[in-house]
């Protein structure tokens, strides 16, 4: 099971962007409050000196007492007492001529002046600083947000815009099929990465066609060339079984060599097919009723079900379609056909059935635990006489692939049982 999933990379982007910002600004803003505090903390302590100092020269000059209306003034009778100041404090004082409480900044402190030793309580207004500390800190999470939205809003609109060209280009390459060729030039953008894909992208198209062909060519090649000897083998073989003074002597060997050479003839025809087929030379897909291709091949072959005294037993849905290519579909039951009947015993009848799902076909038969895994691999067969290619299932399982159709096997109450979905 996937944890992440797959995000296209300008989403990345503005996330991992966001979380920059979102660093930024926290980082920014605790910054800017420190100063701040510590703004106020020197503009507060610079006119306590400032008042400290003309405080002194007062006591110096005068021995008395007097009011101000920020500071208050006492004599301390324990100088003991003194040990612990200066002490600050914040505090809110009600202003009478405003109407208003402001935040005030405490500090209480002792003067020597003489003998005597003065307790002194001094406030300075830190109200305009405080409320601009809260400012800015109450400022910062709507300006983040803000820059969030702006930021998302503007990323998709480069989604749209910029990465045009780039989803044009890449819509063209999910459309190329090998042996067709595609030219995707003409998709105009000024992004030289984009240029660059195009380039290297024709250019992988122009040697992937080249070895493409030369593959076919070789194939095709082989294929048909192949047939000329083994014709003329298989020629000189029926000959030699219709000599009997031969078969007398070396029936065996020329049997053996017959069949060898059908197997042979086979084994080509059937390779070159899977070739063209995984190459997607057969693309003429139509919404096909299966019904009466079944009913058709089940005709042909209704004579060989006789001869090895076999049932069969027949339910088709009328309505179910596959979207194939109906000469794909003919090798698809003409392999599952084949099968059925190679290995086919008479414990139970042969079972074709389509619903509106799937198309599902069954015989009775003997099973192995090698089947369950092998089934559908290349030259894998369980057939004793060795008549069979090992390629027919796997021939229909390909196919299968590649129409987006699922086949599974099942082995049920000594039934062999395939069945195929549309994905």
């Amino acid at each position: 099971m996937k944890i992440f999933k797959s995000f296209p990379l300008l989403t990345k982007t503005t996330l991992f962007y966001l979380i920059f910002v979102f660093i930024a600004f926290y980082f920014s803003a605790h910054y800017i409050i420190h100063k701040a505090n510590q703004y106020v903390k020197e503009e507060t302590e610079s006119i306590f000196d400032k008042r400290e100092w003309h405080l002194t020269q007062y006591f110096q000059d005068h021995d008395s007492l007097k009011s101000f209306r920020t500071t208050q003034i006492s004599i301390l009778d324990d100088i003991n007492d003194t040990i612990n100041y200066p002490q600050y404090s914040d505090t809110s004082l009600y202003i009478d001529e405003l109407g208003i409480e402001q935040l005030h900044r405490k500090k209480v402190l002792y003067i020597k002046a003489g003998e005597k030793v003065y307790l002194v309580k001094m406030l300075v207004n830190i109200d305009d600083f405080t409320k601009l500390k809260q400012d800015i800190a109450h400022r910062i999470n709507p300006a983040f947000i803000i820059l969030a939205f702006v930021i998302i809003f503007f990323s998709i609109f480069l989604s749209g815009y910029l990465l045009k060209p780039f989803h044009r280009i890449l819509d063209k390459i999910n459309k190329y099929k090998i042996g067709e060729g595609v030219d995707i030039s003409n998709v105009k953008t000024s992004t030289l990465e984009f240029k660059k894909m195009q380039i290297l992208f024709n250019r992988m198209i122009k040697r992937t066609e080249g070895d493409y062909k030369k593959l076919k060519e070789y194939t095709e090649n082989m294929a048909h060339e192949i047939q000329t000897p083994l014709t003329i083998i298989r020629n000189k073989t029926e000959r030699l079984i219709a000599d009997e003074l031969v078969m007398n002597s070396h029936e065996n060997t020329v049997k053996v060599i017959y069949n060898e050479t059908n197997h042979l003839s086979k084994l080509g025809n059937t390779l070159n097919l899977l070739t063209k087929i995984e190459n997607g030379e057969y693309t003429n897909k139509i919404n096909l009723n299966t019904q009466y291709v079944i009913e058709k091949h089940i005709d042909s072959i209704r004579e060989l079900i006789e001869l090895k005294s076999l049932n069969i037993e027949i339910d088709l849905e009328s309505n179910y379609t596959l979207h194939i290519d109906p000469f794909l579909f003919d090798i698809i039951l003409n392999n599952l056909f084949r099968n059925v009947l190679r290995y086919s015993t008479t414990q139970g009848p042969i079972k074709v059935k389509t619903t509106k799902d799937y198309f599902r076909i069954s015989n009775y038969g003997e099973g192995s635990e090698s089947d369950k895994v092998n089934l559908f691999e290349r030259f894998y067969t369980s057939d004793k006489s060795n008549q069979s290619l090992g390629l027919g299932l796997a021939l229909v399982k390909r196919i299968c692939d590649l129409n987006q159709l699922s086949i599974e096997h099942k082995y049920i109450d000594d039934q062999h049982i395939f069945e195929i979905q549309t994905l």
